[in-house]
C-alpha cells in the first residue's frame, strides 16, 4: 500500500512547475496535474500524472478520488468570471470527494486583512469566492498570499515566471523602472520557489489558518532599485508615476472595452497603497508555527542564489 499522500495541482502554468519539484525534492508526495490540454513540461516528468479534464466539478471529483488525493491546490489566474466559476466546481468536487477536504485556492495576493479589496479586479472574482469559502464548512481552506513574485527581478532564463511588465514596473532588458507612488511606500516579495515550499509544508499542517502569510522581504520600490542596481552594477532609468496620475488612469479607463489599462491602474493603485507588503507580525507568526526549517529569501539573496546556480 502506498503510503505517501497525493497532491493534485488545478492549473499547469508557471508557479506549479515550482511546486511540482518541491513536491519531487521532498520525495514524500504522489503529485497528479489537472490541467485542460497538454503540458510538455509536466507530461515529460517521470512520477507526475497528468490528468485531463474540463474543470467540471464532476470530472475534478472523478479524479481527485480516482488518485486518492487529499489536498487541492489552484494556481488558475484569471481576471473574469472563469475564476469563480472554476473554484466553485473545485470546492464542490472537493465536498463531494471521499479523500480531498483540502483546498486551497489561486490566491497569491497581499494583505487581505488590511486590502481585501486590492487589486480592485479581485473584488468580483477572489472576493466573491472567499464568501463562497466562509460560507461552508465541509471542506478546510486557507489563502496563500506572499505579494509579489520577486523572480521578476531576474533575466526570464533564471526562473519559470515570465515578464509581466509593465505591470510589473521594473524592466531588466531595458534598465528602466516607471515606479507607481513614491517609492518609498511598502511592498512585498517572495520568491516563487519559497511560496512553493511552504506550499508543500502546508500539505502535512494539522490544521490551517483562513490566511496564510509567506514574504521573503518587506521593502520599497526606491530600496529594491539600489539592491539591483548595486547587484547588476548598472543604472536604471528611474521615472515614477504620480498618485494623482494613477487615480486619473482609474476614472479614464473604466468604461474602456479592453480592461488591460484598468487592471494595469488597479496594480499601480496595489503598489502606492502598500497593499502587497504582508503583515509582519502574522509573517513571522505563521513562520514559526509552520514553515520554522523554510529559508525566506530577500532580494539580495535570491540574487546572490539564482546567479550563483543558474536558476532561482
Amino acid at each position: 500500500m502506498d503510503s505517501k499522500k497525493t497532491v493534485a495541482i488545478a492549473g499547469a502554468g508557471d508557479v506549479a512547475k515550482f511546486l511540482v519539484e518541491e513536491l519531487e525534492r521532498a520525495k514524500n508526495y504522489n503529485v497528479v496535474v489537472l490541467t485542460r490540454g497538454h503540458r510538455s513540461w509536466f507530461a515529460e516528468r517521470a512520477g507526475i500524472t497528468v490528468r485531463l479534464t474540463d474543470y467540471s466539478a464532476g470530472s475534478v471529483r472523478t479524479i481527485l478520488d480516482d488518485v486518492g488525493a487529499v489536498v487541492l491546490f489552484s494556481f488558475i489566474h484569471d481576471n473574469s468570471p472563469f475564476y469563480n466559476t472554476t473554484h466553485e466546481a473545485f470546492l464542490a468536487a472537493c465536498r463531494t470527494s471521499r479523500t480531498c477536504k483540502r483546498f486551497v485556492p489561486s490566491e497569491c495576493g497581499g494583505d487581505l486583512d488590511a486590502h481585501p479589496d486590492k487589486p480592485r479586479f479581485y473584488i468580483p472574482t477572489h472576493g466573491a469566492f472567499r464568501e463562497v469559502l466562509q460560507a461552508q464548512s465541509d471542506v478546510e481552506w486557507t489563502l496563500l498570499n506572499n505579494g509579489w513574485f520577486m523572480d521578476y527581478i531576474l533575466p526570464p532564463e533564471m526562473s519559470y515566471m515570465k515578464s509581466i511588465v509593465p505591470v510589473w514596473p521594473l524592466d531588466l532588458k531595458a534598465g528602466r523602472v516607471l515606479v507607481p507612488g513614491t517609492g518609498e511606500e511598502p511592498i512585498g516579495l517572495t520568491a516563487a520557489r519559497d511560496v512553493a515550499r511552504a506550499a508543500v509544508k502546508l500539505v502535512d499542517a494539522s490544521a490551517w489558518d483562513p490566511i496564510t502569510y509567506v514574504c521573503g522581504e518587506n521593502t520599497t520600490w526606491n530600496k529594491l532599485i539600489r539592491d539591483v542596481e548595486e547587484f547588476y552594477k548598472r543604472k536604471f532609468d528611474v521615472s515614477y508615476l504620480s498618485i494623482d496620475e494613477i487615480k486619473n488612469a482609474l476614472e479614464v479607463h473604466k468604461n474602456d472595452e479592453d480592461p488591460s489599462a484598468l487592471w494595469k491602474a488597479y496594480m499601480d493603485e496595489w503598489n502606492y497603497t502598500g497593499a502587497s507588503a504582508l503583515p509582519w507580525e502574522k509573517v513571522e507568526s505563521q513562520r514559526r508555527r509552520f514553515f520554522s526549517d523554510i529559508k525566506f529569501r530577500t532580494v539580495r539573496e535570491l540574487l546572490v542564489d539564482a546567479h550563483a546556480d543558474g536558476f532561482a
